[in-house]
């Protein structure tokens, strides 16, 4: 893939870098085959090949990524299953990594989404408060129906998880 980093941008390590991987992928779609979401959604930007011309355009544009940029990077599940039908050994690990430290740097995410991923991260990863958040679920079962969007699915999801006795208790 050709790429248009100014030289500038590339005495960066990590845009020249980023240039390094980009320019080994020679957009054959065997990845296309390997990825859940695209597999899934059917669309060619939730493909790892269509990531890459969204992470390449983002990276060389430089600033803030688009809504659209952000949203297919973000679907990534990061299962690398593109990185071993690669033909080309495309290192897209490090690229998607690179363009997410680049999304968390210059992208101001909205409120809503910004609560979601604190609370996934500090919550989530105790499992004595995942406990609790599972007890108030079960307390709080007739409200989970009221619940919106994500939180709603969430609130739903733990229920049915703490009712079912998959959790061991």
């Amino acid at each position: 893939m050709q790429t248009s980093f100014s030289k500038a941008q590339l005495e960066d390590t990590q845009t020249a870098e980023a240039d390094r991987i980009l320019r080994r992928c020679v957009h054959c779609g065997l990845c296309t085959a390997t990825c859940p979401t695209y597999v899934v959604l059917g669309d060619e930007r939730d493909s790892p090949r269509g990531r890459i011309v969204l992470m390449k355009d983002m990276l060389e544009k430089g600033g803030a990524p688009t809504k659209e940029q952000v949203y297919h990077i973000d679907r990534c599940l990061s299962c690398l299953n593109c990185k071993t039908a690669c033909p080309s050994s495309v290192n897209y690990q490090r690229l998607v990594d690179q363009a997410r430290a680049h999304i968390q740097e210059h992208y101001q995410r909205p409120l809503g989404e910004r609560l979601l991923r604190w609370t996934i991260a500090k919550v989530m990863t105790r499992p004595g408060l995942v406990r609790l958040g599972l007890l108030l679920a079960r307390i709080g079962a007739p409200v989970t129906r009221l619940l919106p969007g994500r939180l709603g699915a969430m609130a739903r999801m733990g229920l049915a998880a703490s009712t079912s006795g998959c959790l061991g208790w």
